[in-house]
């Protein structure tokens, strides 16, 4: 059994790391899967709100992972910049995201940890155009 998972958490100043996520064993016990239960505990919510990302024959190719009780929730800043990537990348949104975010591979109904090398460069490209995620 896993005891960590790989993923880019996305904050909600925007500031993007790779981490290896912690995963709660009480999440296989409740049979959900490890991705979400480690993005659950990333971003503090006990619902799990996914969109897919990547479009046509790359669709699924990875999924962001927020907080679902904290996306009607004002008090709750947001997140610009995985409000972005949800634009650009995947289906769009007409609210934006708030809170922190947890960016994983493949879908968001069952995701897969991002190699730590795919996240690095996931992150450098992100910090070579700023402008253009936020």
């Amino acid at each position: 059994m896993r005891t960590t998972f790989s993923a880019i958490v996305i904050e909600i100043d925007g500031t993007m790391t790779a981490q290896h996520l912690p995963i709660d064993p009480l999440w296989a016990r409740l049979r959900i899967p490890a991705g979400i239960g480690a993005a659950l505990d990333a971003v503090g919510d006990v619902g799990a709100a996914g969109f897919v990302l990547g479009r046509g024959p790359h669709q699924g190719t990875a999924s962001l992972l927020v907080g679902a009780n904290h996306q009607d929730v004002p008090a709750v800043p947001v997140n610009r910049v995985a409000t972005a990537i949800v634009n650009r990348y995947g289906p769009g949104t007409d609210r934006p995201i708030r809170g922190r975010a947890v960016l994983v591979a493949g879908w968001d109904e069952n995701p897969e940890p991002i190699l730590e090398p795919v996240a690095e460069a996931l992150i450098a490209s992100h910090s070579r155009r700023p402008a253009q995620a936020a």
